[in-house]
């Protein structure tokens, strides 16, 4: 028995040193209760600027408080049984938020679920704020829904530049008053090593705006490993971007990216993080859904590093912006490589 014991205990040391050790319990940037499957809005904060409305944990497509006989139904938690849904009786800015640590050399990536109805068109004042006081806004609307990754410190309405680190997504005046569940991302490894505060704000000054997120994560790996995004669009399917095998020329140092889009917009690409003074910022129009070739240049620094060693990993941040839809980013890792018959 005592052996036995000794045995017992050495077993779980060592199963408790592989789970310190492991990458990707110690590596992941974690978001709590990003799923709302328990119910609750546990983990995350919320703020109100009138208190007429708050964020809810909500089941279903019945709207937590105006309810669907008044405002009609909404979309059922695109994930799982619940969701985050905001929700007023009368005009309010309500926020739902939470603080990301994110660890430092390691790439990050946040993705979620997000969709909306509003029962007024979509506004946005001149200035944009996000306050419904009429004080503020004197005769101007402000219907608006927005989810940026902003500095901890800032005040929790800011929309200063200065304070909002990345926006994720934004909605419009041109934009339409419903968004079915869509699948969103942003690359926060510019980011990695600090603390980032994730907002997801509704303003509703004219009428009820029913916004809801779920599913809320943020993927991390080690420098240059995190994989392309999957699992964008709408729920059951394919809508976005994805990558295809990268094919460098090590005639002339480029490399050829090939992005296949869901639809018409418009792609770029340019070095991300420290690879960002490596590679020649690039552009092209996507005509309809299908593959575009995106070339990649590398500037005369990398061009030097590529004479010297004939290979260079970089990584490339790639935007798509489809026609009437919001912005998409993601990271991918590209080799560069050059025949060294080609030095100088």
């Amino acid at each position: 028995m005592e052996a036995w014991g000794i045995g017992r205990l050495t077993l779980a040391a060592t199963l408790t040193c592989a789970a310190l050790l492991s990458p990707s319990s110690a590596a992941a940037a974690t978001v709590v209760n990003g799923d709302f499957e328990g119910g609750s809005l546990s983990g995350w904060q919320t703020s109100q600027a009138t208190g007429f409305g708050d964020w809810f944990a909500n089941e279903g497509s019945n709207p937590p408080i105006s309810g669907k006989d008044v405002t009609g139904p909404i979309p059922a938690p695109p994930q799982g049984n619940f969701a985050a849904v905001s929700d007023e009786i009368n005009p309010d800015t309500v926020v739902l938020y939470q603080d990301i640590a994110l660890r430092p050399s390691f790439d990050h990536r946040l993705s979620l679920w997000a969709y909306y109805i509003s029962q007024d068109p979509i506004a946005l004042p001149e200035p944009d704020t996000l306050s419904v006081d009429d004080a503020v806004l004197g005769s101007e609307a402000n219907q608006q829904f927005r989810i940026d990754v902003i500095k901890p410190g800032a005040p929790i309405e800011s929309i200063d530049p200065a304070d909002v680190l990345r926006t994720v997504f934004r909605t419009r005046p041109e934009d339409s008053q419903e968004m079915e569940p869509r699948r969103l991302f942003a690359d926060l490894s510019a980011f990695a090593g600090q603390t980032v505060r994730l907002r997801i704000a509704t303003a509703a000054h004219e009428e009820t705006f029913n916004a809801g997120v779920d599913a809320v994560a943020v993927e991390s790996a080690p420098d240059g490993k995190l994989p392309p995004p999957k699992g964008s669009g709408k729920p059951g399917g394919a809508r976005g971007f994805s990558f295809g095998k990268v094919k460098p020329n090590p005639a002339n140092g480029t490399a050829i990216l090939p992005v296949k889009v869901s639809g018409p917009g418009r792609l770029s690409a340019k070095g991300a993080g420290k690879s960002q003074k490596l590679i020649k910022p690039v552009s092209a129009k996507a005509a309809k859904a299908g593959t575009v070739k995106l070339l990649l240049r590398p500037t005369a620094s990398a061009r030097g590093k590529l004479e010297l060693k004939q290979r260079l990993r970089v990584k490339v941040a790639v935007t798509y912006v489809p026609s009437g839809d919001s912005a998409r980013t993601a990271t991918v890792p590209v080799v560069l490589k050059l025949m060294a018959r080609q030095r100088r």
